[in-house]
């Protein structure tokens, strides 16, 4: 699963485009995403599912994460005043509630859970 810590635009689907394996060895993966423009161009060319029916898991998952993260939620006392002070916390909750390893480097993070190889994810 790839990810990235930005708004909901262009320059952060092609963050999110960069992890997404090459067509030809993913002729088998099919994306699911809700109506939102920046996701279509991205997924052009690729199997690809539009609408909020498909979508179900993740939206799950990041409600758990702004149940974990009062930082997620609206603007409160508990806000992060930095993108890094928010990328940390994330990096936190993927290792204490879901089980993944992960480890800032320069310009990435590598992510290591103990069932899978690892895995590098640009940010």
């Amino acid at each position: 699963m790839g990810w990235a810590l930005g708004d909901r635009g262009a320059a952060t689907a092609r963050v999110l485009q960069q992890q997404l394996p090459p067509s030809a060895s993913a002729a088998h993966i099919e994306y699911c995403t809700d109506h939102h423009r920046p996701y279509l161009a991205v997924l052009a060319g690729r199997r690809h599912t539009v609408g909020k029916a498909h979508t179900h898991h993740i939206e799950s998952l990041n409600n758990k994460l702004r149940c974990y993260l009062a930082r997620l939620r609206r603007k409160t006392h508990a806000y992060s005043k930095s993108a890094q002070a928010l990328r940390d916390a994330l990096l936190f909750i993927w290792r204490r509630k879901f089980g993944a390893v992960l480890q800032t480097q320069v310009g990435c993070i590598e992510s290591t859970r103990l069932w899978d190889e690892p895995v590098q994810i640009p940010i």
